[in-house]
């Protein structure tokens, strides 16, 4: 019964690991996922991310604010 839970775990570890993997590393600040964490607009979201999250972790590319996927977990969810 224990290699049976411990084997379940080694599969869920590694879809996990699988989907993460497919993730971009830089996701681009949307409307639409500012929306998801309690936001109703991209620059609420966005002054959140410069005053807690580090230059490695939230950075300007071209015209768009983009979150680095490790940085993901960090982000507050806002309660609506």
């Amino acid at each position: 019964m224990l290699i049976d839970r411990i084997e379940l775990l080694e599969s869920e570890i590694c879809y996990i690991k699988n989907n993460l993997s497919s993730l971009p590393t830089w996701i681009p600040l949307t409307l639409e996922y500012a929306k998801e964490c309690g936001y109703k607009t991209t620059d609420g979201l966005r002054h959140w991310c410069i005053r807690n999250l580090s230059l490695d972790e939230f950075v300007q590319k071209g015209r768009f604010w983009c979150i680095h996927r490790k940085a993901l977990a960090k982000i507050k969810q806002k309660r609506i």
